[in-house]
């Protein structure tokens, strides 16, 4: 999500909003170059943490800053750190900031139980544990920027140790599926729902 889309606003310190986007170390103005570079940092960050993550891994809240860190590391010099202000999207103001820590210590407990995610289970469960961790990550989105794609990576990783294939992102980039994606975030944030969002990912990952 962008600065655009009013997640910022201009009391942030991190936030230009003379430009409009995030202020960052490469000292771009414009959002289509800062998301460019974005993107480029992520295909980095997925080849080194697929190379990074093994199989029998267990995942932490360490690993979630060390990913969001080895994505966004390079343009921002908050990579990597929780948020210190609140921010929201529309409908959704996310976990104050004064309560990140608690709530990803709570995270933290979850996803070290759901991982390393087992190759032996049922599609479905698999499924619908990522699912879980997803929602519960994003429901708290500790971080100022790339929550969503972070989380997405970690999904990822988790469908890998599994033994099943990663996101059909070319779905989900989809205005439809978006639409979808951000009706099912509201679920879980709302009602601690997992139900649209596990038949949401259930679509972007066929059984292997």
């Amino acid at each position: 999500m962008t600065a655009s889309s009013n997640k910022y606003s201009a009391n942030d310190p991190a936030f230009d909003a003379e430009h409009g986007v995030l202020k960052n170390m490469l000292g771009l103005t414009s959002e289509a170059a800062l998301l460019h570079a974005e993107s480029e940092a992520l295909i980095a960050a997925y080849e080194e943490a697929a190379l990074g993550y093994s199989e029998l891994h267990t995942f932490t809240a360490d690993d979630v800053c060390r990913l969001h860190k080895l994505f966004l590391g390079g343009i921002f010099e908050w990579a990597g750190m929780y948020r210190t202000i609140d921010i929201s999207s529309p409908g959704i103001r996310w976990c104050h900031a004064q309560y990140i820590d608690q709530e990803m210590a709570r995270f933290d407990t979850l996803l070290r139980a759901a991982t390393p995610l087992s190759p032996n289970l049922p599609h479905d469960e698999i499924i619908t544990k990522v699912a879980e961790i997803h929602g519960e990550f994003i429901a708290i989105h500790p971080f100022r920027d790339g929550n969503g794609r972070t989380g997405r990576m970690l999904a990822n990783l988790m469908l890998m140790q599994a033994e099943c294939p990663p996101f059909r992102m070319e779905l989900f980039d989809t205005a439809e599926m978006q639409e979808k994606y951000f009706a099912a975030i509201r679920d879980v944030w709302a009602n601690v729902d997992y139900t649209k969002l596990t038949r949401l990912f259930a679509e972007l990952v066929p059984k292997p």
